[in-house]
């Protein structure tokens, strides 16, 4: 790769970082619970894809459960936001990316906010780890 070009990407990079966050969801100890769990996590999923206007997306290796993208902005400026969920083993990922951002856009920070009270109200506060 040539060195310009190296150059550019790492400027890239570091003026259009982006924001994350990972909640996942325990598992339970019997499969049928698990299975219950994971109707709901989709079904939580799908309504708020919904509620907060995100375009589904095909699913892919990396969000084998859902995938879902919207256009924010902030100050008139378009950044993307994605939302991805997956399968880590028994346990359920939701994950929401915003890009090209160094701060939570006002739909990205609803999604993020909304998604953990929901998720710590229907599956317990001791259920739901945030990374």
């Amino acid at each position: 790769m040539p060195p310009l070009l190296i150059l550019s990407l790492a400027l890239i990079a570091a003026c259009d970082p982006g924001r994350g966050v990972i909640f996942q969801v325990s598992p339970l100890p019997s499969p049928t619970a698990d299975s219950a769990r994971l109707a709901q996590s989709l079904e939580i999923a799908r309504v708020f894809a919904e509620k907060y206007q995100m375009q589904t997306k095909p699913s892919d290796d990396e969000c084998r459960f859902g995938r879902y993208f919207a256009q924010d902005s902030i100050r008139g400026r378009k950044i993307g936001l994605n939302f991805c969920v997956r399968p880590q083993g028994r346990v359920v990922e939701f994950r929401i990316v915003e890009i090209i951002t160094s701060r939570w856009g006002p739909k990205g920070n609803a999604l993020r906010s909304e998604l953990l009270d929901t998720l710590r109200t229907r599956f317990g506060s001791t259920a739901v780890i945030e990374r």
